[in-house]
């Protein structure tokens, strides 16, 4: 393994602490619709831009009567205005691994499935846009996870390859997404356990970030 010199982080469930929130509001969404929707549905899509998303669960679902699409900018719109009103949960260890990574020389960037506007509105508000150095985000890419496009277009931002990169992802798109990519993957655990292929695929599993410090301290120096 090649030192690694950068970290991409995924938001969604890696900073911020959103996608149970997210989930609520799918089932929530659904529910008024007369549909039944659950946290073992939603994992199975998480980590996708909104495209993806209700692509999935047009596959999941298999009814053509459920018009995702509309119940998908319902879900948004409501999600958007609970999260505008208040704090963004911040998830463990999120400024003590920035802190450790701007100490130690690393570069950072931002990977997320969720559009550029409410991306940067959230991270801005929460004091953490600042400290990244490049952002990749849903509406920018042609490809969602578990393509890689995002991963790749963001190590080229910041001037790395893959391999010299760290990727922290909680969803199996995105886990995946990291190793086509040619990425090291650390999975942080949010709602999703971890499965046989995102264990296969990462080099570590932590309950929160301040295990990826723990990682880099015993294996990149």
């Amino acid at each position: 393994m090649k030192k690694i010199k950068g970290v991409i982080f995924d938001v969604d469930g890696v900073i911020f602490d959103t996608e149970r929130i997210s989930s609520e509001f799918w089932t929530k969404t659904m529910k008024k619709h007369g549909h039944h929707m659950d946290n073992e549905i939603y994992s199975q899509v998480m980590g996708r831009n909104a495209e993806g998303v209700i692509s999935g669960l047009e596959e999941i679902y298999k009814d053509p009567s459920i018009d995702f699409r509309a119940i998908s900018k319902e879900k948004v719109s409501d999600m958007v205005e609970y999260l505008d009103s208040g704090d963004i949960p911040v998830k463990t260890g999120v400024f003590e691994i920035i802190n450790y990574l701007e100490k130690n020389g690393y570069k950072k960037a931002v990977a997320t499935s969720t559009r550029k506007k409410r991306a940067k509105r959230r991270l801005e508000k929460e004091g953490i846009y600042e400290h990244m150095e490049a952002f990749m985000y849903g509406d920018e890419v042609t490809h969602s996870k578990p393509d890689p496009e995002i991963f790749l277009r963001a190590a080229k931002k910041i001037n790395l390859k893959p391999e010299e990169c760290l990727v922290i992802e909680d969803s199996p798109a995105g886990v995946e997404a990291a190793r086509r990519g040619g990425f090291v993957c650390i999975n942080v655990v949010d709602m999703k356990q971890p499965t046989e292929d995102m264990k296969r695929d990462t080099v570590a599993i932590y309950d929160d970030l301040l295990g990826v410090i723990e990682w880099l301290e015993e294996n990149n120096k």
